[in-house]
């Protein structure tokens, strides 16, 4: 990155100075605008031959709640984005210096590819590990989200984007709310402006849903019915417009709408329902009473949850006897395979519709 972009960028000077300084070390390559909260660049470590993300954040507001670029740095484990430095701007910005995960995130990944069942809930006790390590030093994230959780070159799913992250010092349970990712926010925080442990939780539960195969549309028209949607289009500006649409999401978070369960696939046992429920409950002291609570119930139910996945858009369960669940002219059947190459036809199912049928399937199994 030349010095003539670095003057060209939009951010504020104090990051274009830092810029200069951090590219002695790295090679800056490009910035990356997806994401609101701040501003990324990557490059590539010229002394390590390592990829690298520079994130700059705001950090600014009560220095009580600050979790400082030193201390996060200390912060290690196998789901946590490994910082390899970070610092402090001035008193609005700072900025902090991660590995590059070049298999993208969990957005990525649901878009490209069908999660099932189980990978989903290994994925997401892969984060509670992640989340767990920074509630044992009191830090909330505030903004988990698949955008937010990278998949690693071992596949594992990795935390990141610690510019919401807070402390929450001792003897208090809570902290200002994050004022961004509207959809994320728990019903607490849009009602008092409350964040704490369990509004992580809530986060946490989201990501399951999502990843499971839940509806969470990131396009805010898509949360209006149609009185608000008329609303919506009278209005004049994008911002008011925005504006808006962001009130009539609180609301529902509030009602706790957001979560529609009857969006899950069919094959969704309701053992994952039942946690997901549990963890994205409107009353924050109903969620489970911490992090590694959730992951114990997650983890203990694995071994009752059919390995029901999506392969080549067909319902597919897998095991010792695979299944599949196949449409031809609006009629649904029943194949199945001990190889899982050779598929015959199993007439035994009585079923006419996908839901039957999986239910049917799901029972045997």
């Amino acid at each position: 990155m030349s010095k003539l972009f670095i003057d060209s960028l939009s951010a504020p000077d104090s990051i274009k100075t830092q810029l200069r300084v951090l590219s002695r070390d790295i090679e800056f390559s490009r910035e990356v605008t997806k994401g609101a909260n701040g501003y990324l660049y990557f490059g590539r470590n010229r002394i390590l031959n390592t990829n690298v993300a520079v994130k700059f954040y705001y950090w600014g507001g009560d220095t009580r709640f600050h979790a400082e670029p030193s201390a996060l740095a200390q912060l290690v484990g196998d789901n946590i984005l490994s910082i390899h430095n970070a610092g402090l701007l001035d008193g609005e910005w700072a900025y902090f210096v991660t590995a590059f995960c070049r298999n993208g995130d969990l957005d990525d990944l649901l878009n490209s590819s069908s999660i099932g069942n189980i990978e989903a809930v290994d994925r997401t006790c892969q984060v509670l590990s992640g989340v767990g390590v920074l509630h044992e030093n009191r830090y909330v994230h505030r903004d988990l989200k698949p955008a937010n959780i990278y998949v690693g070159d071992n596949s594992q799913s990795i935390i990141g984007d610690f510019g919401s992250i807070k402390h929450i010092p001792e003897g208090q349970s809570s902290i200002p709310a994050s004022s961004h990712a509207v959809l994320y926010r728990p019903p607490e925080s849009v009602e008092s402006n409350s964040y704490g442990f369990e509004g992580d939780i809530y986060q946490c539960g989201l990501v399951l849903f999502q990843l499971l195969g839940g509806s969470l549309p990131y396009d805010e028209t898509s949360w209006l019915n149609h009185s608000e949607r008329k609303t919506y289009k009278e209005l004049t500006n994008d911002a008011d417009r925005s504006i808006y649409a962001d009130q009539c999401i609180k609301a529902k978070i509030i009602r706790g709408s957001i979560v529609d369960i009857s969006t899950l696939p069919p094959w969704v046992p309701e053992v994952l329902k039942r946690i997901i429920r549990k963890a994205t409950h409107v009353d924050p002291t109903k969620r489970f009473r911490s992090i590694s609570a959730f992951h114990a119930n997650l983890n203990n139910s694995r071994a009752r949850i059919p390995d029901w996945c999506v392969t080549h858009g067909e319902p597919h369960l897998r095991g010792q006897l695979q299944f599949k669940v196949r449409e031809e002219n609006g009629f649904y059947y029943v194949v199945k395979s001990r190889d899982g190459e050779n598929w015959r036809r199993d007439n035994s199912f009585q079923g006419t519709g996908i839901n039957e049928l999986v239910n049917e399937i799901t029972g045997r199994a």
